[in-house]
Order: C-alpha cells, then structure tokens, then sequence
C-alpha cells in the first residue's frame, strides 16, 4: 500500500507543471474515451477512488478499490491498462490488473466522431482470468461531448455468467474551456433481465451528474460522478467478479467515483 501512496505523490508532483498542449482528455469516469481529433503520441496517468457500499467488488467484505491506470495513443492504437488495490474484511490486500487494446475504426479529425473496438484481458483478485471486448463510440463539438461504451465480458471461472454485458454512456456540456458538467450512466450484469440466475447478483443501473476540470495549459485534470444505484433484477447469488456499483441486492444504494490525471 505504501508503493501505491508513494506512486500517488509521483502522480502529484509531475502534475504540478504546465504545458502547451491540451494532452489525453478524460472526460467521463465510467466510459472509456479514443480522440475524435489528430493529434502527436499522448499518455494520461490516473488515479481513481470509488465510494460507496462494497464498491467495485460483489463480495460485501470487500472494501473500495483505489486504481493507477495508464492510456496511451498513438494514431488509431490506444492501450488502456491499471491496477487495483483493495482491502478485505482481514484487512488485507488484494489487487486486479487489466489491460486493453483499441482500434479507432474512423481516423481522428475526419470528423469529429470516435469508433473504436478492441479487448484485452481482466485478472480479478480471485485469481479468475476474464477475456475483455469493448466498443468505444462517441461524438465532440466545441460545445459538447457524447460518449459511450458496450463492455463484453467473458470469465474463465467456475459457477460465472457465459457473458456479463456492461454497457456506459456520458454526456457533458463545455461551460468554459475549463469547465465540464454533464451526466453519466452506467449498466452492469445487464444479463440479469433475461438470466434469472444471474451469477453477479442481478442487473444494477446507476445515472447521475458529472463535473470535469480540465485547464487547457495545466497537466492535471480532475473528474467526478455518482448517484444512486438501482438494483433492477435480484438473483441472490454474488462472486468476486470486479464491478463499479455495489452488490448489495437491496432496492437502492449509492456510488460515486472520481479520477484524478496527469496529461504528458
């Protein structure tokens, strides 16, 4: 945990200069985001805190997970990768990886649109191994942003889903050059409307406001978005399968998730 701390004030303290380029944008917390526009190789550091009930995890011992994560860009390839820590009810320590890679279907600044489809690999804290395929759209203005994701998941576990779907979408006004608000949506186990015996729990759906600073002339940027959560189907059963909303099966609940960046 120590390292992590330690990675957080590195993160920090290279954030504190200024630079001339508007660098990787991040501008939503729950949806992964390509460029709509041309642009030299970028790379984005975060750091992310969920809050909220058993958040990121379906077991109710487990407690909020903090993530380092890295995007990188290079023309139409982008890799997006972290790592997770959490605690247990032991308090000890456990951690998931994950990495992806994306390709942009649409070159960046023909349009100002994002398609990009890719998929990686998932290791849970459980030890179990989850193939990964995502599709990243979306669509900029100089007065808005509008981006979404449709997350494939494919566990290589015993008693897990043959396929959990999860699927996000963002939208945000550009007040200022700074300045962002919007709202975020996010479905997870969305299987659970047809599978009954869904093995995360059952489909959960979360909406709720945003608010994104980005200085045009500074590194860093700051993000963040919650709400309530509502548990749409309940199956009664959990795993160890790593999510963004709570588990808990009750009627209603809560998350709220912020990311901290650092653009080079």
């Amino acid at each position: 945990m120590r390292k992590l701390h330690l990675c957080i004030f590195i993160l920090a303290a290279l954030c504190g200069g200024s630079t001339s380029a508007a660098g990787q944008d991040r501008p939503f917390v729950f949806s992964v985001t390509t460029p709509t526009e041309v642009s030299a190789p970028q790379v984005r550091v975060d750091y992310e805190l969920g809050l909220g009930e058993s958040t990121f995890h379906q077991q109710t011992s487990n407690g909020p997970e903090q993530r380092i994560g890295l995007q990188a860009t290079r023309g139409r390839l982008t890799f997006v990768g972290h790592v997770g820590v959490s605690t247990s009810a032991t308090d000890t320590y456990q951690s998931s990886q994950q990495g992806e890679l994306l390709v942009s279907l649409l070159a960046p600044g023909a349009s100002r649109l994002a398609l990009a489809v890719g998929g990686g690999v998932l290791h849970e804290p459980g030890g179990a191994n989850v193939l990964l395929t995502r599709i990243v759209a979306g669509r900029e203005t100089t007065a808005m942003r509008l981006h979404g994701n449709l997350l494939f998941q494919k566990p290589f576990a015993a008693g897990r889903d043959a396929v959990d779907l999860i699927t996000s979408v963002g939208w945000a006004a550009r007040l200022t050059p700074t300045l962002s608000i919007g709202v975020e949506a996010i479905g997870e186990d969305l299987e659970g409307f047809w599978d009954p015996s869904e093995a995360e729990g059952g489909a959960r759906l979360l909406a709720g406001p945003s608010l994104h600073i980005a200085p045009p002339q500074q590194r860093w940027q700051f993000s963040i978005a919650g709400g309530p959560t509502f548990h749409a189907t309940t199956s009664g059963r959990a795993s160890e399968a790593v999510r963004n909303l709570p588990p808990i099966t009750a009627t209603r609940d809560f998350a709220l998730r912020t990311t901290f960046a650092c653009r080079f």
